[in-house]
């Protein structure tokens, strides 16, 4: 409570006042009481004992007793002076503007400007904030503060101090942080588009949460509406609601629907046996130009060229809702590295960008021989066969081990062995195990496992054939159960004899499934050419199979309907990832009948399956060092896992705990350090790590083989993320959405400076502010005071010989 008015200080909203801490209920009366009860008390008393005494010693005591208790109550009440500011806390609005890298598309559309560059979404945000009055008007109502956002809220970047001066407090200070220095702003940093997600909601909740005060007038929120992750923007306008706050959403780009072709993806391969044909397919897609019709050309730039080339274009016409899918077939004569290069364009009219009509894959045409290892339990037709078209291909080495041959015998092969490998050195010079119905009994358990390590962490291929002879005892024999687990399904139990003539009556067509349809090492016919599976009659037998493995692919199934089983029709064609290689099977030894329709047929069936097969040895080159990565496309803004396989030349883990590999950027340059790879603790022969590229485009790794004079190469493509070029119009409903109830507006860029200030009401407020609190009873001459009255009290009582 302030009793009175002391003084001013020089400022007129500066005063002092002092004021006592008065009790108020009932529990804070009581002290009170007591101590006018005994200051009552004290005068009975003392007026009693000095009866017999004159009136003036009686008068004495009473006044001595009378202001000990007096001091005491006013300490009691704690007096003190308070001093206080009057002040004035400015209106306040929130600038947010949004920086992802969809502010990078045209403002417009890019159709309507004649021939000039078309300014940006960020540029048109500069010009408003920098050349229009918005800034100037808000200022002269409202401190302004500037923050940005995309895919998380930014901090405060800029601070323009209000203008407004209240009349009765006209030189009162602002209860804020000093403003920042504001004159020469760099716009062009501070609005520099550089996040690839838009999380509008989860931004300007965020914002909401941290500036919420009672003088937040609005918040002017600057963006195109491509909110592409995080929450919707419905939580932040519920949030603005209950606080009270007023959201105004001025949206950038254009409204109009726009008119975009683009290369959306390129499927390639990375390495590809000199002399093999391969296909690069294009995938064309857009927006508002179905059946309009397109060019797209394919350049090639080999190891030896200069610059690219074009090697082939086509004329298509863009399906009705779909994309477009155009194939290119392929067959360099040399071995090397080439570049291909797709590039697309509209045929008539223009489009709203052309920045995604165009992107570049690298294949490795090798000439390193695969080295394959055949092993047969029999001479059955399809070995017989397979062996002379693989013998017989110029990139093929094959070893056979034929199990029912004797010494002397004569085979078409490179070499022939007389028993399975039996140790590291010889097994893993082999890139693929073609396997014929074996008697895998012949091998050892010390064999057994080593194949399992070569497929598993060497990346060897296996390709099995049932049979009618050493696979039933293979599903029924307990002591091969390591051999079982390499297939990748549940074989049968059964006694079996496929040669039974009323088993075998009737050819059933080969049952593609859907990844049958699409996968390459399938497709037998040249380009152009009705399928080979439609023309082949079939086969007659297949063993029976229980059901596929975890993880693993069916690629066709056996047709007849009398062998469907409980878990379906019994596996033709299947293959899974085993470790870092690959086991397919093959479930009849019948694919020899291709050779009725065509023999080209027959002999790409088993060059591509094996080279199938063998992907996680081709591949990769080196056969002691392998980079395992999970593609090789990344979004720019991710971490991208990185993991390497490395042995030194006795196929033994290294004995360094940590390898350092080279990067090079997109310019070319060596970035130091290079990533850092660290020891697995669980796979002593691999090492991982990760890498974050900061800018777009291709970087390479490299890594020196250990006492080898071999390089190992990863070439990585990092790209914007897709989010932002999602949509190329400005999302009108998601920001009138936004703003609905909050009491604010949705209005256009060339709206904003003459529109916004005017939704924005002045929320200024004077405060009064405590700055000092002086306690006046805690002094020392103050004790000194109430000792000294008790002592006169205690020396006069005394002298006068009263109790």
């Amino acid at each position: 409570m302030s009793i009175f008015l002391l003084a001013q200080t020089t400022g007129p909203a500066t005063s002092s006042s002092l004021e006592l801490d008065w009790p108020y209920t009932f529990a804070e009366w009581i002290p009170v009481i007591l101590l006018l009860m005994a200051l009552a008390t004290t005068v009975w008393f003392t007026w009693r004992d000095t009866s017999r005494l004159g009136r003036g010693w009686s008068v004495f005591l009473s006044l001595l007793r009378i202001a000990f208790l007096i001091v005491g109550l006013i300490i009691a009440l704690n007096p003190h002076i308070r001093t206080q500011t009057d002040a004035y806390r400015a209106s306040r609005v929130i600038v947010l503007v949004d920086t992802s890298t969809s502010m990078q598309q045209p403002e417009s559309d890019p159709r309507e400007s004649s021939g000039t560059s078309p300014v940006t979404r960020s540029e048109a945000v500069r010009k408003l904030l920098a050349d229009s009055k918005l800034l100037t008007e808000l200022q002269g109502e409202h401190t302004v503060d500037v923050y940005t956002f995309n895919s998380d809220l930014s901090e405060l970047h800029l601070r323009l101090p209000s203008l407004f001066k209240p009349k009765e407090l006209s030189s009162a200070n602002e209860n804020s942080t000093e403003p920042l220095a504001v004159e020469a702003t760099n716009w062009e940093e501070l609005l520099a588009s550089s996040g690839h997600t838009t999380r509008l909601g989860d931004s300007l909740d965020t914002l909401l949460v941290e500036a919420k005060s009672p003088t937040l007038a609005g918040v002017v929120i600057i963006t195109d509406g491509a909110s592409n992750a995080g929450r919707d923007v419905i939580s932040a306008r519920q949030r603005a609601v209950e606080d009270g706050v007023r959201l105004v959403a001025v949206g950038v780009g254009s409204t109009d629907p726009p008119v975009n072709l683009e290369l959306t993806r390129i499927i390639a391969p990375t390495d590809v046996q000199k002399g093999d044909a391969f296909e690069l397919s294009a995938i064309i897609g857009g927006q508002g130009i179905d059946g309009q019709d397109v060019r797209v050309d394919l350049l090639q730039q080999g190891p030896n060229d200069a610059e690219a080339i074009v090697v082939n274009s086509e004329n298509r016409s863009l399906p009705e809702n779909g994309l477009l899918e155009v194939v290119f077939d392929l067959k360099p004569g040399e071995a090397g590295e080439y570049e291909y290069t797709v590039r697309a364009a509209m045929l008539n009219g223009s489009e709203t960008r052309s920045d995604d009509n165009q992107d570049s894959r690298k294949v490795n045409i090798f000439d390193r021989p695969l080295k394959v290892l055949i092993v047969a339990g029999g001479p059955m037709r399809d070995y017989r066969f397979a062996r002379t078209t693989l013998y017989r291909h110029p990139s093929i080495e094959i070893d056979v081990w034929l199990q029912s041959g004797d010494v002397g015998i004569s085979q078409e092969a490179d070499n022939l062995l007389l028993s399975f490998p039996a140790t590291k050195e010889k097994l893993y010079e082999y890139d693929a195990l073609l396997a014929f119905d074996p008697d895998w009994s012949a091998l050892s358990t010390e064999q057994v496992q080593l194949l399992t390590d070569w497929i598993s962490n060497e990346g060897g291929g296996m390709l099995a054939v049932a049979g009618d002879v050493f696979t039933p005892e293979l599903a029924a024999r307990t002591e091969l159960d390591a051999v079982r687990r390499l297939y990748p399904v549940q074989l049968e139990e059964v006694s079996l004899s496929l040669g039974a003539r009323e088993k075998a009556e009737t050819a059933y067509r080969v049952g593609l499934t859907q990844e049958g349809e699409v996968a390459e090492f399938l497709k037998l016919a040249e380009s152009g050419e009705a399928s080979a599976w439609e023309e082949f009659s079939g086969v007659y037998r297949c063993y029976p199979t229980r059901s596929p493995k975890a993880g693993t692919t069916i690629y066709a199934e056996f047709t007849d309907p009398l062998s469907r089983g409980p878990a379906g029709q019994p596996i033709l064609i299947a293959g899974q990832r085993y470790g870092q290689g690959q086991v397919l099977y093959l479930g009849s030894p019948e694919m020899w009948r291709l050779r009725e329709i065509d023999e080209a047929y027959f002999e790409r069936f088993w060059i591509k399956s094996v080279r199938k097969a063998a992907e996680g040895r081709s591949k990769r080159g080196l056969q002691r060092s392998l980079f395992i990565t999970e593609g090789r496309e990344f979004e720019l803004g991710n971490t991208i896992p990185l993991r390497l396989r490395a042995l030194n030349p006795q196929f033994e883990p290294l004995t360094a705990n940590e390898i350092q590999l080279e990067a090079y950027g997109p310019d070319g340059k060596a970035m130091i350090p290079g990533p850092e790879l660290i020891r697995d603790r669980v796979r002593l022969a691999e090492y991982v790590g990760d890498f974050r590229p900061s800018v777009p485009g291709r970087y390479r790794l490299e890594y020196v083989v250990p006492e080898s004079t071999e390089n190992l190469k990863l070439e990585l493509d990092v790209k914007l993320p897709r989010q932002e070029a999602a949509s190329l119009i400005q999302e009108v409903p998601v920001l009138k959405r936004l703003v609905d109830g909050t009491g604010g507006e949705y209005v256009s860029l060339s709206e904003a400076a003459e529109k916004v200030p005017a939704f924005l009401p002045h929320q200024g407020e004077s405060i009064v502010i405590d700055q000092q609190i002086k306690e006046l009873w805690d002094r020392k001459w103050l004790m000194f005071m109430l000792a000294g009255l008790l002592s006169i009290e205690w020396l006069t009582r005394k002298l006068l010989k009263l109790a």
